[in-house]
């Protein structure tokens, strides 16, 4: 199959954005453990890697297109999540001998203190304890949340871009977690009983550390990461999701420190990570062969320098546009800049 078969092909036969992205982070690390694991401790893993490239780059594109099938390629990636997280304990062994908890800790003491144990101390409101436990635990619906809210209304388009820019953080995250393992001060910092500090979500938390945490996958938060660019998502595309999610975000990422999830530092560079990964959004799915919503269509602004016309704010919104790196080059726009002074 040559490229321009590949560029004039069906959109329901081409290999998506989302799926390339899994399979590049498969072939990643499953070459990583046929190469540093040991053959029979790693061959089932490389198995399993392999079978899900030739399912997703092979056998998807070539199935007939109904409802079903779409549905399978759309949510499987997501449904795998916990599996791909799963490993990550097991493959930043592969690279590493023990954690940079040394270094991160004293990176987030040198900024921060001990912001935890601070806020814990400070603010031991049993219901607020509740309210940032529960924002914690949330953060395993938010992609359902958003993604099921433009599936079910049919904007197909929007639910894969989004799909693809949350999978790629997820990504990146985890191959953070692989390349520079970092425990968190769950591991080494006291932390406190919750059966005295909250009702159901602090000990429902702590349960899920116990049994399902993937341990060196604290740096940086991928809490905090996926949160922020699930939240910057909505606000694109559902907005009402967003406002919903307002309640929650903020308080989430406040929750990794205050619990004793993850260092100060890690909620920084999963912030860092998520806004990134919202503004690189479009251009990585275009370079990846998928199609970025496209952008409203708008008349020339005409220029501040005019002081017989002030550009109305509607005007501005529409030059400003859907499109994050716009958006970010409206905001240090001098033209603009000066309108809204000039209000």
């Amino acid at each position: 199959m040559t490229g321009s078969d590949l560029l004039t092909m069906p959109p329901d036969r081409r290999v998506r954005p989302h799926e390339v992205l899994t399979a590049g982070y498969l072939a990643a690390t499953g070459l990583l453990g046929a190469t540093l694991g040991s053959p029979g401790a790693w061959w089932p893993v490389l198995a399993a890697h392999i079978a899900a490239i030739i399912l997703i780059l092979v056998v998807f594109p070539r199935l007939p297109s109904n409802r079903w099938v779409e549905a399978l390629r759309d949510w499987l990636p997501v449904l795998v999540l916990p599996l791909l997280y799963a490993e990550v304990a097991r493959l930043n062994q592969l690279l590493s001998t023990g954690y940079y908890d040394g270094t991160i800790s004293a990176i987030d003491e040198a900024l921060f203190g001990r912001p935890g144990a601070a806020l814990r101390r400070f603010l031991p409101w049993r219901p607020l304890v509740e309210y940032l436990h529960f924002s914690y635990a949330a953060y395993y619906v938010l992609l359902p949340l958003l993604g099921g809210a433009l599936y079910l209304r049919g904007r197909r388009s929007e639910f894969r871009y989004v799909l693809a820019v949350v999978l790629g953080t997820f990504y990146v995250c985890y191959l953070c977690f692989i390349v520079f393992p970092v425990a968190g001060p769950w591991y080494h910092r006291p932390h406190p009983a919750y059966t005295h500090s909250g009702w159901l979500f602090p000990g429902l938390v702590q349960d899920v550390l116990e049994h399902w945490a993937s341990k060196g996958a604290a740096f940086p938060s991928s809490h905090v990461a996926v949160a922020v660019v699930i939240w910057l998502l909505a606000w694109r595309f559902a907005r009402p999701v967003f406002w919903l999610l307002a309640a929650i975000v903020p308080a989430l990422a406040l929750g990794t420190v205050y619990g004793g999830f993850h260092y100060a530092v890690d909620a920084g560079a999963g912030l860092f990570i998520g806004v990134g990964g919202y503004l690189a959004g479009p251009r990585v799915v275009r370079f990846l062969g998928g199609d970025a919503p496209a952008e409203p269509e708008v008349e020339p602004v005409v220029s501040v320098n005019d002081r017989s016309s002030v550009v109305p704010r509607q005007r501005r919104r529409a030059v400003v546009g859907k499109d994050p790196e716009q958006r970010v080059r409206a905001l240090l726009d001098p033209e603009l800049l000066g309108d809204r002074a000039g209000e």
